[in-house]
């Protein structure tokens, strides 16, 4: 039955006559009144409760009652319907049937406890294991793992009862309490919980309920008895876990069965029961899991592999459009939630991932037989269901609870960082109403009668204090929901196919491409980490606001956009320390060839933008933001010359006060020349510096110095020379005392001596592949020519750079390097593509090799994004040049390739105006060639695109 707890303001007389009822006091506001309110309430907690109030019930009394009893249902009567309604706005009848007991759902001991969604359910109880012991006839199971007759007290210190209590008695025909428990049953499920983990919650409240027994009703032993229950639960839980792993090894049940005679000495005999219904519901489980995939070994996921779009994934929270009304389901998998998760090795099933599905309205999915759940479902139905959600505009999102960013260890801790993550990333429209209802699959004690309204008014306050103009109109409600909820099984889909170690699942997931774009693992990269360093403080690390920089470049990253501002004017008014860090780090980035080029000119814009406003910029620190302009500038084939001639001017003035910052901005200052094909335009100032002591412009700069000269004669055909030149550059970066600085530095380094010196015919083709072959040994650990080939077929932007130099060598050396082109080709469906050079670069020589393959559409496809890349309204005069070389490359291959991607005699005119130092008569030759050989081929572009430039 339900007792009913009657709050003050409701009128006695819409109080049905007789109605079972606590009718609570209320004296004024003061805190010693509502402390004394908020503990008779809780004196109440347990069983199933409703809370009934009025409308003349204080706003108070409703918000402490409500948090007091989060389990409890809260109605109300209102006058102008004449009846009582709950807060949801469902009418509620009274004097109908009671409403049922509170819902424990855990089963008793001996039978399955929850299975993580991460692997196949447990086949139900009465399925027998698998025949394993020799000597018993096929299919029956060991004795010793057969159900007791009868279970045991879960702890050896509470007496069993001689007979049993009458229903609704504990022992000796005391009151079973308010939570509706006798004294056995009370620790029996303190016993329960434990051994099932990630139920504090749950035990917390036995263990109140218990002390308050043992004060109110003189049940002096039961808090001891529940603690020692609660430790045994403990004990087993710990020892279930390594039950898993000796399943999961492959032991036998009779070395399984040894191992828990062994383990369970000195512990109650529950522990051991425990562990052989566990032994039991794994076995079953495997059993489930080969019956359902019998015949699947080498079974290929039916979805189609999504390709990502700018980078994006049509799933990406921020790319969704805007809507006023949001539904957001949430699900988990895996088992550990709490600290321990931080210990456990990442590829741990257990491990707590939790993952969201966001549906915008006006987005339909099609509701799901309720009794849907991926684990039992066949790999077909998974898949057909994970397709409709790649087909729809819908959100997808989920972080394992060993994410870097993530700083909660329980699970409705993580419950609210999600929403809260996820919420951030949605294009919410500033002083606009956006209502969000937010459904999260029960757990353990919380179910949907868990009243979670305080957590939403928690939320909405952050999200106010954040943005007040952005989130002013934003409201949230978040419900419970059950396992049957007809969209539930689409998010429980999601879940599954994330934790599951099933091939067909990895398969599956791999052609989502979900993973590191909506579900997050803590070791990669994520830009969604970034609204979870957003705060109203305005302190941001130097790395946080580079990332912040490129994620609002982005298009719907207006959040991002607006909170950039708001930091910059704090910075420009009170921290200019914290803005020359920022430029520090964009200095580092610009060294390192750290950066996209859309990232880094955002990152200088802002720091324009915002430099400090209380007094001008002295020379030095100038320099480096007009030399960092300058070095960004030239990554997009621009010159600006009235920078350049800036820059010269600042180095001049600080060479004396600053000579290490004076000699980088002449470094950066190369690069630009270059792209005017002014090669040899600072060769004396570079010199010059070369012949200063080491110490002015110290090691790092030295070294660099040397490569830069290398650069320069390299372009200019000079290829002896810039060899010796990268060989003293090399000698000195071995000298740096920073290891990862100095392997950095030869990496780059060593990459340059490599393009020179397949540039040059006078070098020997083994001799150039046995280096190859070593400076891919040192950057990748691998020597084997498929293996570079499959790794760098997928690789992204950090290995951009590295994989353009072993494309170049597979053009330039076809057969000796046949089974590397054969790998990297056969990986097709993997590349990746990116913006800034040398992707254009990549393309084309993908091209190249597709060409030779004999697929021309598909390299069609390549060379037309190279040059589109090229081409583009964006591209500086170098880009135009290199856009033209490569469509006079693509036509004396026989590519038939659209207008816009031929040759022009227009565009080379335009170009010597813009370009005046470039090769042109090299590229008339090229033009005008015809049809070429391999040989003929590499000697144009090493006369039109010198160096580095192809």
């Amino acid at each position: 039955m339900s007792q009913h707890i009657l709050l003050p303001g409701l009128d006695p007389a819409h109080v049905p006559e007789g109605l079972d009822a606590h009718r609570m006091a209320w004296g004024s506001d003061g805190p010693a009144a509502v402390e004394a309110f908020r503990a008779s309430l809780l004196a109440l907690a347990g069983g199933s409760m409703r809370i009934l109030g009025g409308e003349g019930t204080p706003a108070l009394a409703w918000a402490i009652a409500l948090r007091s009893l989060p389990d409890a249902e809260a109605i109300w009567f209102r006058s102008d319907r004449g009846g009582w309604w709950s807060l949801d706005g469902q009418d509620v009848t009274l004097d109908m049937a009671p409403v049922p007991e509170p819902a424990i759902t855990e089963p008793e001991l001996a039978e399955p406890e929850p299975v993580a969604p991460s692997e196949p359910v447990a086949a139900p109880e009465a399925a027998p294991l698998p025949a394993s012991t020799a000597g018993q006839d096929a299919g029956q199971e060991p004795e010793a793992l057969r159900a007791p007759s009868a279970t045991p007290s879960p702890a050896a210190e509470v007496p069993a009862p001689e007979a049993a209590a009458p229903e609704g008695l504990g022992v000796e025909g005391r009151p079973a309490g308010p939570m509706g428990m006798t004294y056995g049953e009370l620790v029996r499920k303190a016993f329960l919980w434990a051994a099932w983990g990630d139920h504090d919650r749950a035990l917390e409240n036995l263990r109140d309920e218990a002390r308050r027994r043992a004060t109110d009703d003189g049940e002096r032993n039961l808090p001891d008895n529940v603690g020692k229950a609660e430790r045994n639960g403990r004990i087993a839980h710990d020892l279930a876990r390594t039950l898993e792993e000796k399943v999961s090894k492959g032991e036998s049940d009779q070395a399984i069965l040894a191992w828990i005679k062994e383990a369970s000495k000195g512990h109650h005999a529950t522990v051991a029961e425990h562990l052989k219904n566990k032994l039991k519901k794994e076995r079953a489980r495997q059993k489930d899991v080969k019956a359902r995939h019998q015949g699947a070994q080498g079974y290929q996921s039916s979805l189609r592999p999504v390709v990502l779009k700018d980078g994006q994934h049509p799933n990406s929270l921020a790319h969704l459009a805007w809507a006023d009304e949001w539904q957001i389901l949430i699900d988990e998998t895996g088992t550990v939630f709490d600290a321990q998760a931080e210990a456990m090795s990442a590829h741990d099933k257990n491990i707590g991932r939790l993952v969201a599905l966001v549906v915008p309205a006006g987005v339909v999915l099609q509701p799901l037989n309720q009794k849907f759940h991926a684990t039992t479902a066949s790999v077909a139905e998974v898949d057909q269901i994970v397709q409709a959600l790649l087909d729809r505009r819908v959100g997808i999102f989920g972080y394992s609870v060993t994410d870097p960013a993530v700083d909660v260890h329980q699970w409705i801790g993580h419950i609210h960082q999600l929403v809260r993550w996820v919420i951030l990333q949605l294009p919410v429209r500033s002083n606009m109403a956006c209502v969000v209802n937010v459904l999260i699959e029960q757990k353990g004690a919380w179910n949907k009668r868990s009243d979670l309204g305080a957590l939403a008014e928690v939320l909405e306050g952050e999200f106010q204090r954040l943005d007040g103009e952005r989130f002013a109109g934003l409201r949230i409600k978040l419900t419970i929901m059950d396992k049957s909820h007809e969209l539930n099984g689409y998010v429980d889909s999601i879940a599954y196919t994330w934790g599951s170690q099933a091939a067909q699942a990895r398969d599956r997931l791999k052609k989502t491409g979900w993973l590191d774009t909506c579900l997050l693992r803590p070791g990669e990269k994520a830009m969604q980490r970034l609204y979870l360093a957003l705060n109203a403080q305005h302190k941001l690390p130097a790395q946080d606001w580079y990332e912040l920089c490129a994620a609002a470049t982005q298009g719907g990253q207006d959040m991002l956009a607006r909170h950039l501002d708001k930091l910059g004017e704090h910075v420009a008014r009170e921290q200019p320390g914290v803005w020359q860090s920022y430029l520090d780090d964009v200095r580092y980035r610009l060294h390192a060839k750290h950066f996209t080029l859309d990232a880094i000119t955002r990152a200088l814009d802002w720091l324009d933008r915002w430099a400090p406003q209380d007094r001008a910029l002295p020379d030095v620190q100038r320099l480096m933001l007009e030399s960092a302009r300058l070095a960004a500038d030239s990554h997009g084939g621009h010159v600006d010359v009235k920078r350049f001639e800036q820059c010269l001017a600042l180095v001049k003035s600080v060479h004396d006060e600053t000579p290490a910052e004076a000699c980088e901005a002449v470094l950066r200052m190369a690069s630009g020349a270059a792209n005017r094909f002014q090669f040899d335009l600072l060769r004396p100032m570079v010199e010059r510096w070369l012949n200063e002591p080491v110490a002015v412009p110290g090691l790092l700069n030295h070294a660099k110095l040397h490569s830069t000269l290398g650069q320069m004669l390299a372009f200019g055909g000079q290829t002896a020379e810039a060899l010796a030149a990268f060989e003293r550059a090399l000698q000195q970066f071995e000298q740096l005392s920073d290891p990862r600085h100095a392997e950095r530095e030869i990496t780059q380094t060593t990459a340059y001596r490599l393009i020179a010196m397949m540039g040059d015919p006078a070098q020997s083709p083994d001799e150039v592949q046995r280096a190859l072959l070593g400076y891919f040994s040192m950057i990748m650990h691998k020597s084997d020519l498929a293996a570079i080939s499959n790794s760098l077929a997928h690789s992204g932007h950090e290995r951009r750079f590295a994989q353009h130099l072993w494309l170049r060598a597979l053009a330039t050396y076809p057969d000796a390097l046949a089974e590397g082109r054969a790998a990297y080709l056969k990986q097709g469906g993997q590349w990746q593509s990116g913006e800034g050079h040398p992707w254009p670069l990549i393309e084309a020589y993908r091209a190249w090799l597709l060409w030779d393959e004999g697929r021309p559409n598909d390299a069609r496809a390549h060379m037309h994004a190279a040059i589109d890349d090229l081409a583009s309204a964006e591209s500086g005069p170098v880009l135009r040049w290199m856009a033209e070389v490569l469509r006079t490359f693509a036509h004396a291959l026989g590519m038939s390739m659209t207008d816009d991607a031929a040759p022009g005699a227009d565009e080379r005119e335009a170009l010597r105006a813009m370009l005046p130092y470039a090769p042109h008569d090299a590229l008339e030759r090229f033009a005008g060639a015809g049809r070429l050989d391999r040989l003929e081929l590499l000697a144009h572009l090493r006369n039109a695109l010198p160096f580095n430039f192809h």
